[in-house]
C-alpha cells in the first residue's frame, strides 16, 4: 500500500560487549514499554547482528510524523528515567531519524530484516521507480513478507532534547528501504535476484548494507 501517514523511528547503533546486558535488558524491560505506552506508538521491535556497524536496529511503527514531535512524547525524552540516564552514554555511533513512510508492501513481520540505504543522483526519478518496485515486484520473491520505503523527515529526526545530548545519535539524510523476510537465506537470495549492478548504482545503495542482516531479538505492539 501506498501511505502518506504511517512513519518509523529507525535507530541504529553499537555500544561495548561489557554494556550489551544492561541495554538488552533496559530496552526490552523499560525502554520499549514507555515507548509504547505514548498515544500513536504502534509497534517497538528491536533486532541484531553479531557483529558491530551496527549491532543493533531499532524501529518503531507510529501513526504519522507528528507523533514524535508532540508535547507529551518531547516531554518524556526531556525527562529520561534514571536508568535511561544511565544507559543513553553507552551507544556508540548511534543514528536516529524519524521517517515518512512511502510505500509499503505486505503486513506480516520477519523473522531478519535488510536495512538499504539509498543515497540516489537523480532523487525524483529514483523515488517513483522505488515506488513502483516496491507495489510490484519487492514482495514476490519466496520467503520476503514485507517491504518499506521510507524517506527520512529533518525536523522529526533533529529535536534537541536530554536523551539526543545523552546519547549523542545523529540523524541522516540517507532513504531507506525495510526488507523483511522468513530467514536469512531467503534475504541473500533476494540480494542476488534484485539488487543488481546497474540498479545499485542508480540508487546509491550502500554496497554493506547488501550483507548487513538482522535478528529480530524482541517486539511489542499495541494490544
Amino acid at each position: 500500500m501506498k501511505s502518506s501517514e504511517h512513519a518509523i523511528l529507525c535507530a541504529t547503533l553499537d555500544m561495548r560487549d561489557t554494556d550489551i546486558e544492561n541495554f538488552v535488558e533496559w530496552h526490552t524491560r523499560e525502554h520499549l514499554p514507555e515507548r509504547l505506552a505514548i498515544q500513536g506508538f504502534l509497534r517497538g521491535r528491536r533486532f541484531s547482528r553479531d557483529a558491530a556497524d551496527p549491532r543493533y536496529l531499532i524501529l518503531y511503527d507510529v501513526q504519522s510524523l507528528s507523533v514524535l514531535t508532540q508535547p507529551d512524547y518531547v516531554e518524556r525524552l526531556n525527562h529520561p528515567t534514571p536508568w535511561t540516564q544511565a544507559t543513553l552514554p553507552t551507544f556508540q555511533n548511534g543514528h536516529r531519524s524519524a521517517y515518512q513512510v512511502i510505500s509499503r508492501n505486505g503486513r506480516a513481520e520477519g523473522a531478519c530484516v535488510m536495512l538499504l540505504r539509498v543515497m540516489p543522483l537523480e532523487p525524483e526519478r529514483v523515488k517513483r521507480e522505488i515506488e513502483r518496485w516496491v507495489m510490484v515486484d519487492g514482495v514476490s520473491h519466496p520467503g520476503i513478507v514485507s517491504i518499506a520505503f521510507a524517506i527520512p523527515d529533518k525536523a522529526s529526526s533533529s529535536l534537541d532534547t536530554e536523551e539526543s545530548r545523552q546519547s549523542r545519535n545523529r540523524s541522516t539524510d540517507e532513504w531507506v528501504i525495510l526488507v523483511e523476510a522468513v530467514s536469512e537465506t531467503r534475504l541473500l537470495d533476494f540480494v542476488q535476484a534484485e539488487m543488481t549492478q546497474l540498479r545499485r548504482e542508480r540508487w546509491g545503495l550502500s554496497p554493506g548494507d547488501l550483507s548487513k542482516i538482522f535478528r529480530l531479538q524482541v517486539r511489542v505492539g499495541q494490544e
